[in-house]
């Protein structure tokens, strides 16, 4: 099993009781500067994730092109299309991996354009070689979609069959099926996880795929939701005598409630019965192994059981 944490949630995400379950541990702490080269995100926050490691497990520190959290295209297209950046870009990823408490490096490009495409899976190649020479890893952060077209011009951007034949690992981002701006609604429903791990599994193979799950949920008022902790949305229907109830359908947990103001708020979070549902998923498709991305809070007791019950 993987963790992926971001930097923010180094100190309450609490993985060292769990270290156990999880063999590769993946901070998500390194940006893309302008001129192309690797930098944290914020300062000092390299340093945050080598203390947050869980003892024994691999470190495979992610890269994004984003800085202080918030994802920028222009970085990561400049490193696309311009020789000299794509070439700083390389060398200060395999000077990162070098390091030797480096295993591995895992590439989180997003929001991507169509007309990436092929520029983006030359870098990753080129990364893949240069990374390989060295007996490193190479994994890939890919959008969950069930066609090569998806449903925007970022899946476009990213060709799972050639993308999945260059490097050693892909995650499937197998959540935020709804999200902030859409509206309502389960964020990662088993029938819509299961055709993208049919599609991914036809293109990619599943010897290479891990899925992905973000462990926490939104409460959304209208179509502007707020990502929040499973812990906190299990105490907001708690403290307001909700019923938490099951969608049987998206195999997920739900509720309602009106706040002082008497607004309507819908929440989706994931709990161990929904985690549950896709780690069976995970196993009947036979992929290598699942992700949690634990961006708000800490999974709960019940969560990391079921995990141990069902992922590699």
């Amino acid at each position: 099993m993987l963790a992926a944490v971001p930097y923010w949630n180094f100190g309450a995400a609490r993985l060292d009781g769990h270290a156990g379950r999880i063999d590769t541990y993946s901070p998500w702490v390194y940006g893309i500067a302008a001129d192309g080269t690797v930098v944290p995100q914020r300062p000092g926050a390299d340093t945050a994730a080598l203390r947050s490691r869980p003892p024994g497990t691999r470190y495979v520190p992610t890269v994004a092109n984003a800085l202080d959290g918030t994802f920028s295209y222009r970085p990561v297209s400049r490193v696309l299309h311009d020789p000299a950046a794509r070439a700083r870009h390389v060398r200060s990823l395999v000077a990162l991996a070098e390091a030797p408490h480096v295993a591995g490096i895992d590439l989180d490009y997003e929001d991507l354009r169509a007309g990436d495409r092929a520029a983006f899976t030359a870098l990753v190649r080129q990364v893949a070689a240069a990374l390989h020479a060295r007996d490193r890893t190479l994994s890939v952060d890919l959008f969950a979609k069930d066609t090569d077209a998806g449903y925007a011009p970022r899946n476009v951007a990213q060709d799972y069959r050639r993308l999945g034949r260059a490097v050693d690992q892909v995650r499937l981002m197998a959540y935020d099926y709804h999200w902030e701006t859409s509206g309502p609604g389960p964020i990662s429903p088993t029938p819509w996880v299961r055709r993208v791990l049919r599609y991914a599994t036809a293109t990619i193979g599943a010897d290479k795929l891990v899925l992905g799950m973000s462990l926490s949920g939104y409460d959304w008022v209208g179509h502007r939701g707020t990502d929040r902790s499973v812990a906190t949305l299990r105490r907001a229907a708690t403290d307001r005598h909700v019923p938490v109830r099951w969608d049987a359908t998206a195999q997920a947990p739900w509720y309602s409630y009106r706040d002082a103001r008497g607004r309507r708020h819908e929440v989706w979070f994931e709990n161990d019965r929904s985690v549950d549902a896709k780690l069976a998923l995970a196993r009947s498709a036979h992929l290598a192994g699942v992700f949690f991305w634990l961006n708000e809070g800490s999974a709960d007791g019940a969560v990391w059981r079921a995990a141990a019950g069902g992922g590699d």
